[in-house]
């Protein structure tokens, strides 16, 4: 009897489907973003979302937006925004980390004068408070990924 050959190909396509989708978020543009791409999430300039998640094994998935905290266990408040700070403005990515850990992630950021994306240091945040990242230009967009909840 001959095997299916359906099935195999069916499960390549089904691995590969994920992986292609991640590593063309930086590609989507602000009219079509969706803010969540597997376990990363793409903010443009003005975005304010709020973020359900899970910890599986130290590490943050299952993102879903959500319109309010309602579970403050597992949901992070991000915004991204454009603001005076001093005496001129800044690019601001405030992060509420409503965990009972430590949350660490990686950012990647696009200006418009480099039209790519580059990676950038974020500090972790604490448990149950916020954290703020400043640029002194302004970002076109920033992508978050790679979520981890730790002990300090």
């Amino acid at each position: 009897m001959r095997k299916p050959v359906f099935m195999p190909i069916l499960i390549i396509v089904l691995l590969f489907s994920g992986k292609i989708n991640a590593q063309d978020i930086e590609a989507v543009r602000k009219e079509e973003n969706k803010f969540i791409y597997s376990n990363s999430i793409k903010l443009f300039m003005g975005d304010s979302i709020y973020v359900e998640a899970n910890a599986t094994n130290g590490s943050l998935v299952d993102f879903v937006i959500v319109k309010s905290i309602s579970d403050s266990t597992k949901t992070m408040s991000i915004k991204f925004y454009y603001d005076k700070f001093g005496q001129s403005n800044a690019s601001i990515l405030k992060v509420t980390n409503l965990f009972k850990k430590t949350l660490y992630y990686k950012a990647k950021i696009k200006t418009s004068r480099t039209n790519r994306y580059s990676g950038t240091s974020i500090m972790p945040i604490y448990p149950r408070i916020f954290g703020m990242e400043m640029w002194p230009y302004k970002i076109e967009s920033i992508i978050l990924y790679d979520f981890e909840l730790r002990e300090r």
